[in-house]
C-alpha cells in the first residue's frame, strides 16, 4: 500500500503494512485468483508501482485481463502504456480513515486517468463491518459505497458477509478459494459421516430386534 505518488526521479519505499491490511489484501487476492481462472491470460499483480501521467501509485492489488508483459519482464515500475495495458481491475484496501480518504480521491483520480475499467475500494477497518466502494473510473464518476457490486470486467458479483467478501459467478454459484473449499468440503463430509453413523446405529437396533424371539 502506497500513501503518496512519487516524483519519476525518484522511487521511495512502499509503506510498511500492518498485518491486518496485510492479512486482508492475502484474503482477497487468493479470492480473486479463483476468479480470474476463465481468463487464460490474467494477470494479478501485488505491490508494484504503476507509472502514468507523471505520477506513480501501487495498489495493492491490480488485475490485468489480457496484454500483460511476462512476469519476468515486470519490475517495481510498470509504465503504461511503454509496459502494456492499464489494469483491468485495481482494488485498494483501506483500513484507516486517512487510507480511505486517498483511496476515495487522488488514487480515484490516478485510475480514471490511466483507463482502468473496475475500480474497488474495500473498506477493512478493525473491528467493523466491510464496507465496499466501488466506480468505473473511465466514466469519470467518482467511487460511491455499494452493498453488492458486479465487476463487469471479470463477470462476478461481489458481496459482503461481516468481515468476509463473497464472489458469486453469473449463474448465482459461489466462487471459493481453495481454503474455504476445503473448509465447506470438510464440513460437508463430515455431515454425511454423522448421518452414515445415525443409519448405521438404526440399523444395529432394528437387527437386533429382528433377532429377539
Amino acid at each position: 500500500m502506497v500513501n503518496t505518488a512519487v516524483a519519476l526521479e525518484v522511487l521511495e519505499e512502499k509503506m510498511p503494512e500492518s498485518p491486518w491490511h496485510s492479512e486482508k489484501v492475502d484474503e482477497l487476492k487468493e479470492l480473486l485468483k479463483e476468479v480470474v481462472k476463465s481468463f487464460p491470460e490474467a494477470r494479478i499483480i501485488r505491490d508494484i508501482f504503476f507509472e502514468f501521467g507523471g505520477k506513480r501509485y501501487a495498489p495493492d492489488i491490480a488485475i490485468i485481463l489480457r496484454g500483460s508483459p511476462p512476469l519476468e519482464r515486470i519490475g517495481m515500475i510498470y509504465r503504461v502504456p511503454e509496459d502494456g495495458p492499464a489494469p483491468d481491475v485495481i482494488v485498494e484496501v483501506a483500513v484507516s480513515a486517512k487510507s480511505l480518504g486517498e483511496a476515495l480521491s487522488e488514487k480515484a483520480r490516478f485510475y480514471s486517468a490511466m483507463g482502468v475499467k473496475d475500480y474497488l475500494v474495500v473498506e477493512a477497518q478493525l473491528g467493523e463491518l466491510i464496507q465496499l466502494w466501488w466506480c468505473k473510473p473511465m466514466e469519470s464518476v467518482r467511487p460511491k459505497p455499494v452493498v453488492e457490486v458486479m465487476l463487469e470486467s471479470l463477470n462476478v458479483v461481489l458481496k459482503v458477509e461481516g468481515q468476509k467478501i463473497i464472489a458469486f459467478d453469473n449463474e448465482g454459484k459461489p466462487i471459493l478459494p481453495p481454503a474455504e473449499l476445503a473448509k465447506v468440503l470438510a464440513s460437508a463430509l463430515e455431515q454425511e459421516r454423522a448421518k452414515r453413523e445415525e443409519l448405521e446405529r438404526k440399523l444395529t437396533e432394528l437387527q437386533a430386534k429382528l433377532k429377539q424371539p
